[in-house]
């Protein structure tokens, strides 16, 4: 019996042990993600920035040969519906920059949720290696709790 409960002290430890660890390794990462992400600066775009190539139908222009001519849409939901929107030449690296920058926050968002439950996960098996049982003590009776007050008298 003694064996058991030293066996199952060593298991919680342990296992308090790698719990605790991966309670500091997550909030370090989430520490990392929110440093990240409350630096950011606006202006973002919610969207998709879509580089493409176009057929103009001239006859003898380049695109018939194969070389397209460039252009770029921001595709955007708006009201439930899928739009698409043409950037112009000035303004495309810009529009590039800002959806690149929005869907880099949007990365980040979705890892501090994984970490945050990793967090948790680890911060619930802590506390179930580091709990034990109650064990309430009997209670005794009359007649043995007078027996020993009569056997310390004898020894005093």
């Amino acid at each position: 019996m003694v064996r058991y409960v030293i066996l199952c002290d060593k298991m919680n430890l342990n296992k308090a042990s790698r719990s605790r660890q991966l309670l500091l390794d997550s909030t370090q990462a989430l520490e990392l993600c929110a440093k990240e992400v409350v630096t950011e600066r606006g202006p973002l775009l919610k969207g998709y920035y879509q580089p493409r190539g176009t057929r103009c139908g001239k006859d003898n222009c380049k695109c018939n040969q194969g070389e397209l001519h460039s252009t770029a849409v921001l595709i955007v939901v708006q009201d439930g519906k899928r739009r698409s929107y043409y950037v112009r030449p000035p303004e495309r690296p810009e529009v590039q920059r800002r959806v690149q920058r929005y869907q880099r926050l949007r990365e980040r968002q979705s890892e501090m949720r994984k970490l945050n439950e990793q967090a948790q996960a680890a911060l619930d098996d802590l506390l179930d290696a580091l709990t034990e049982p109650h064990q309430p003590q009997r209670r005794r009776t009359s007649a043995q709790t007078s027996g020993r007050r009569t056997r310390r008298r004898a020894n005093h």
